[in-house]
């Protein structure tokens, strides 16, 4: 049994959705733009995001997530759909 320290720590498992509606808030907001204007499945790079912009895109989904992350997810995931489906797995999984 888990202690009570433990479960007021934890997280709950993000969906597929969750994470993508979270990721396309963040993209638009770097972009300055609507959110019903990003496409899902334009790689990251077409909207400009660079290393930089990458690394801290991840360091936010940790925070957002509650768990890290690896910080080359952006690259073997280069889509808003495809990431967030992977990290919905692994969010899942934990």
């Amino acid at each position: 049994m888990k202690s009570a320290i433990l479960k007021a720590v934890e997280i709950d498992a993000r969906s597929h959705e969750d994470i993508l509606d979270w990721m396309t808030g963040y993209l638009a907001a770097r972009l300055r733009t609507d959110s019903g204007s990003i496409d899902v499945n334009k790689q990251f790079i077409e909207y400009g995001l660079d290393s930089a912009d990458a690394m801290r895109m991840v360091g936010d989904l940790e925070d957002y997530l509650g768990f890290e992350l690896s910080p080359s997810l952006p690259y073997q995931y280069p889509t808003i759909d495809a990431l967030a489906q992977a990290l919905a797995d692994l969010s899942a999984n934990r």
